[in-house]
């Protein structure tokens, strides 16, 4: 199996094979960090799309970190992840203005049937109190898992810098969770015994 950045090497000189196997590696990744970041599971699959795309346009400008452009293809699905709900905002403000009422969504009460919202809500809550600086340090490299250096390569910091802002994020979310949310902690402290 051929390294990432051989394929990406390949994939900048306009390989649509070294590109294919790519997207092949990397695109469930991207997909599942598009999912955590906006509401709906087609706009995830949109973002996946759209991170691809814009991989294949600027193929020659793609930073490769580590030998491998998985986290210029996460910070990208964050940046379209939050343009896409920046216009969904507008778009329901917009809405909101012109006093046309939505078809309630009876995906939302299936999942609260399901207990999944009940039980990330408070997460989520907390989660975006944060700054988007903190968010950003947190998705990255708690949830994708990205080594602080790659993170601090990509957002061109020392990987220290990186560290203590991963330090300073994860004491504000969980402050924001004790502050807001109580019973969630002190139910997660009882698990851990």
């Amino acid at each position: 199996m051929q390294a990432d950045a051989a394929l990406w090497a390949r994939a900048a000189q306009a390989d649509d094979a070294a590109f294919a196997e790519i997207f092949d590696r990397h695109g469930d990744r991207v997909y599942r960090h598009a999912r955590r970041l906006v509401a709906q599971q087609a706009d995830a699959e949109d973002v996946t799309a759209m991170v691809f795309l814009e991989a294949w346009r600027s193929r020659t400008r793609v930073r490769v970190v580590d030998g491998s452009p998985l986290a210029w293809l996460l910070v990208t699905a964050t940046n379209l992840s939050r343009n896409l709900e920046r216009g969904r905002i507008r778009h329901e403000r917009a809405l909101r203005q012109l006093r046309i009422e939505d078809a309630p969504d009876h995906a939302e009460h299936v999942a609260e049937e399901q207990g999944v919202t009940s039980r990330r809500a408070p997460v989520q809550s907390s989660f975006g109190q944060l700054s988007r600086r903190d968010q950003e340090i947190l998705m990255l490299c708690v949830i994708e898992e990205l080594p602080p250096r790659e993170v601090a390569v990509l957002m061109r910091v020392p990987a220290g810098t990186v560290r203590t802002r991963l330090s300073r994020a994860k004491k504000r979310l969980r402050e924001a969770l004790e502050a807001g949310h109580p019973d969630v902690v002190s139910q997660w402290r009882g698990v851990q015994g």
